[in-house]
């Protein structure tokens, strides 16, 4: 169950890319509002375990969460490009 909510949020990321790149906001705009999409998810993870380090398992928490972060970021990234490429095709 865990690997499908990963699964769909990392899907969720590639389609908020390419729904972002063909927005017509301004650049400072469309990164903020890809911060406010990534950072939700992951948060929900690297909290706790930034909170309180003495707990068991806070580090694999942190490490989880920043996963999770790095790749939200990439998948957002890698949707922004597909679509920027293809556009240029068109």
């Amino acid at each position: 169950m865990p690997q499908i909510f990963t699964a769909l949020y990392l899907i969720a990321m590639l389609a908020a890319g390419w729904r972002l790149f063909g927005l017509g906001w301004s650049r400072g705009v469309k990164i903020a509002a890809a911060v406010a999409l990534v950072c939700p998810v992951p948060l929900l993870v690297l909290l706790p375990g930034l909170i309180h380090p003495e707990r068991p398992f806070a580090d694999l928490l942190r490490t989880i969460g920043l996963t999770l972060l790095l790749c939200g970021a990439l998948c957002l990234g890698g949707g922004w490009s597909a679509a920027k490429m293809r556009a240029r095709r068109r």
